[in-house]
């Protein structure tokens, strides 16, 4: 068993690490047919357009956002689609793509691959564009990792006190640890309490608390 740092905060340590992201989608439902490279750019850019407004009137300069650009692809007449990426590439110079083989025909290969690869066969119909979306995100958050100081494995000058805990219906007597003063390579014998400000871990008879140098405690069977 794995106990991270600080536990009962990994969800507010989620939303502090996760790039902030804004995505802005739309039902189109056109036959390639019936559409050209530069049309399919113009709707994605739009998209992109309005995802990075929102974020920029949030304080995310347009120059810190990446875009990225995905659509849902099926053949004429099918019932599902497909969601494909879009490599930016092939919206350039109004949609001519690498190459000048067309932001559509780039598209249309890159769904009957992923269609192939999924279902083992190909159709010879058109293709049908159902929606397009553009996904806008910021920079990563720079959040420095944890790193704890080498300990020589022995965990007594963590230990606060002893406490006695009811384990499997028996009586015994438990270490109480500060994790705070806990260093890496720090082995903590069960039964034992490892407390935290928001959380408190126990450690059965018969396992101990190995700490690892990112400050996780791996929790496994003791030898023998």
């Amino acid at each position: 068993m794995i106990i991270p740092p600080g536990p009962g905060l990994l969800c507010a340590l989620g939303d502090a690490t996760t790039s902030r992201r804004d995505e802005s989608a739309r039902t189109v439902l056109r036959r390639f047919g019936q559409l050209t490279g530069a049309e399919l750019a113009q709707i994605l850019r739009e998209l992109a357009d309005e995802a990075g407004e929102r974020l920029a009137a949030q304080g995310l300069a347009r120059e810190d956002q990446t875009v990225g650009f995905q659509v849902d692809v099926r053949y004429h007449g099918q019932g599902f689609e497909i969601p494909v990426e879009v490599d930016p590439a092939w919206l350039d110079d109004g949609g001519a793509g690498r190459g000048g083989a067309g932001a559509l025909a780039e598209l249309g290969r890159a769904f009957d691959a992923e269609h192939d690869r999924l279902f083992s066969f190909l159709l010879d119909v058109d293709h049908e564009l159902v929606n397009a979306r553009a996904t806008v995100t910021g920079p990563k958050p720079d959040v420095a990792p944890v790193h704890l100081e080498a300990g020589d494995g022995d965990p007594a000058g963590a230990l606060v006190t002893e406490h006695p805990v009811h384990v499997g219906g028996e009586r015994v007597t438990a270490g109480v640890y500060d994790r705070g003063r806990l260093r890496a390579g720090d082995v903590v014998p069960g039964p034992a309490i490892v407390t935290e400000m928001d959380s408190t871990t126990l450690v059965l008879p018969g396992h101990r608390a190995t700490v690892h140098p990112s400050g996780s405690l791996l929790i496994t069977p003791s030898e023998g």
